[in-house]
């Protein structure tokens, strides 16, 4: 499997959820990912599970933010 630099992963991140249906993809996965709500449950295992959804929105999230792959001038 082909390494792929950090800035193209994430500009291809980009392009999927700039569309019409990465924009929908992801608010879904926010909705299901407990991105706005609590993670809390009294059901044993479900706050671990739970944070896992929420842990991959989070990266999701990450991934888009340009402000975490600006380029500085010597790189």
């Amino acid at each position: 499997m082909a390494v792929i630099h950090p800035l193209e992963l994430h500009r291809a991140y980009k392009r999927l959820f700039d569309s019409m249906d990465g924009q929908t993809v992801m608010d879904d996965l926010e909705k299901r990912g407990c991105f706005t709500r609590s993670t809390f449950s009294t059901d044993n295992g479900r706050i671990q599970f739970n944070e896992g959804r929420r842990s991959m929105v989070l990266h999701m999230k990450h991934m888009l933010d340009e402000q975490n792959f600006i380029v500085k001038e010597n790189d």
